[in-house]
C-alpha cells in the first residue's frame, strides 16, 4: 500500500525493487560504509557482546550482517516497514550461521513502533536515517512505545538532519557534505534540538545532543537515555 510521509510507506513499491535484488540501493547504498560507521560508534557508545540491540528500520540488515556476528547469540533484533526488505537481507546477505544466531522471529514488521515482539527489553537501540524520512510526532510516538522495551540505562540512538537556530526552520536547508536538501513540512525531514529535547521530556527520556558522527550525507546523532 501507498500513501504516508515517506516513500518508504509505498510498500509495494519496494518490494518490487527487494525481489529484483536492489535491497541495498534501496535502503540508501553506502553497504559497506555506513554499516561499519554504525557498527564503530555502537561500541564507542558502549555496546558490549552481551548486550541487546534493537535495530529500528533494519531494511535489508546493512547494520545486522555486522551485529549479529559480533553479538552473542541471539541478541540482535530488528524492525521495518517492508518485510520485503527483511527478507531480501535474511536471505541474500546472512549466511547459515548468522540466521542460526538471528532467528527470523527476531525480527518484526509494522509502521507503528510496535516493540512487543521482543522477549525481553533491550540495552541499545538505534535509528539510523529512520526520522529523517518521518515528522516529529512519529519520533516522539516511538519514544512512548519504547520506553517499556528499554532496560534502565539503556540508549537509543537516533539520527536528524539539523536546522540550526540561526536558520529559518520553514525554509529548505541544504546540508554538507552531500547536498542533502531537507524541509520542516516533508521528506527528507529537519528537526531543531528543541523539538528532540521537547520530545524526550513528553516521553520520559533524558536527551544528549552529539551531533557530528562523520555520517557521509550529514546526518547526525542524538542520544535518548531511558533513566
Amino acid at each position: 500500500m501507498s500513501g504516508g510521509p515517506s516513500p518508504y510507506y509505498d510498500v509495494e513499491a519496494i518490494a518490487r525493487g527487494a525481489q529484483a535484488g536492489d535491497h541495498r540501493r534501496l535502503i540508501g547504498g553506502l553497504w559497506d560504509e555506513m554499516g561499519a560507521h554504525q557498527m564503530e560508534f555502537l561500541i564507542a557508545r558502549g555496546l558490549q557482546p552481551q548486550h541487546r540491540l534493537l535495530d529500528i528500520g533494519c531494511g535489508s540488515l546493512r547494520l545486522g550482517v555486522r551485529a549479529i556476528g559480533w553479538l552473542e547469540p541471539g541478541r540482535y533484533f530488528g524492525t521495518d516497514l517492508s518485510e520485503a526488505l527483511i527478507d531480501a537481507g535474511y536471505a541474500a546477505e546472512l549466511d547459515d550461521d548468522l540466521r542460526a544466531r538471528a532467528p527470523r522471529s527476531h525480527f518484526a514488521v509494522n509502521d507503528d513502533f510496535d516493540f512487543g515482539f521482543l522477549p525481553q527489553p533491550v540495552d541499545f537501540a538505534i535509528a539510523q536515517s529512520v526520522f529523517t524520512h518521518l515528522p516529529l510526532n512519529h519520533l516522539r510516538r516511538c519514544l512512548a512505545k519504547l520506553k517499556n522495551a528499554m532496560h534502565g540505562g539503556g540508549q537509543a540512538l537516533f539520527t536528524y538532519f539539523e536546522c540550526p537556530t540561526e536558520a529559518d526552520l520553514y525554509q529548505p536547508l541544504t546540508h554538507a557534505p552531500a547536498g542533502v536538501v531537507t524541509r520542516d513540512d516533508r521528506d527528507p525531514y529537519h528537526y531543531r534540538l528543541t523539538d528532540l529535547d521537547w520530545a524526550a521530556r513528553q516521553t520520559g527520556w533524558d536527551f544528549e545532543p552529539i551531533g557530528d558522527w562523520g555520517h557521509p550525507r550529514g546526518q547526525r546523532i542524538a542520544a535518548f537515555h531511558r533513566p
